[in-house]
């Protein structure tokens, strides 16, 4: 559970009690400055925790038995980050898709970062050469035409909409 307060709760429901009342998390976390707006836990990867914050940050988190510790943070410059997702796929269960207020969306291979790979070395492929890290960006499209793009059949929008005409 994340707060307003940027506080995370966590709780384990097999252990919940009878009565909402006596359930206590089993740890909490002082995540973020602000809001927590978003967080995910990789399903691919076990104790691999990301959190998003109003305060503009991404944090990465391995969660172990004794609670979870910051592996990493970055401001990805999206503005107030409102959404934060592991990719699903074990292939590439590393690649966390984060947007924000600004309307941006970055793909981040947080594999290509060298606290994330140390700290999760037994479950990242051994790297080839030096690793950089790098973001994956997706630009904005904000023009309305489909100049350029190509239809089911072959022809480009601009020779459908002159085929109209």
């Amino acid at each position: 559970v994340s707060t307003e307060a940027g506080i995370i709760h966590y709780h384990d429901v097999r252990n919940a009690p009878s009565s909402p009342a006596k359930t206590k998390p089993i740890w909490t976390l002082q995540a973020h400055d602000e809001a927590v707006s978003s967080f995910d836990v990789n399903q691919v990867i076990p104790g691999f925790l990301v959190t998003g914050s109003t305060d503009k940050e991404v944090k990465l988190w391995n969660v172990q038995a004794s609670g979870p510790s910051m592996v990493v943070s970055r401001n990805l410059g999206v503005g107030k980050v409102f959404s934060t997702t592991f990719a699903p796929d074990a292939e590439v269960g590393f690649r966390l898709a984060v947007a924000g207020s600004k309307g941006d969306v970055q793909i981040w291979d947080t594999s290509t970062n060298a606290a994330v790979r140390r700290i999760f070395a037994d479950r990242v492929a051994p790297a080839k050469g030096e690793v950089t890290e790098r973001l994956i960006g997706i630009e904005n499209d904000d023009s309305e035409s489909d100049s350029g793009e190509e239809l089911e059949d072959g022809q480009s929008a601009d020779e459908d909409d002159e085929m109209e005409e």
